[in-house]
């Protein structure tokens, strides 16, 4: 009796593994390299585009960039509208 709940246990064991496991062990290793070549080709454009910099772009202070962000967004706004006027209907 227990060679037979040995013999179940070490079925449902392998089915498991080779079932479930490995797929998605398999399943993440095909991922993880389509993301690398990805990757890799992404920087390959941007190389042949126009240069690849590994330093940062210099951006303002944070807070004369909210302001002057925010002046801008304000000038924009007013000359976006356009006035006019409504007609009544007798």
């Amino acid at each position: 009796m227990k060679y037979i709940l040995y013999f179940f246990l070490a079925y449902f064991a392998f089915q498991f593994i080779f079932r479930l496991v490995v797929p998605l062990f398999l399943a993440g290793r095909t991922l993880r390299k389509g993301f690398r070549q990805m990757k890799e080709q992404m920087e390959q454009q941007v190389r042949q585009q126009g240069g690849f910099s590994n330093a940062p772009a210099e951006q303002p202070s944070g807070s004369s960039f909210t302001s002057s962000k925010s002046g801008n967004t304000t000038k924009s706004r007013k000359e976006d509208y356009l006035d006019f006027e409504e007609i009544k209907e007798e």
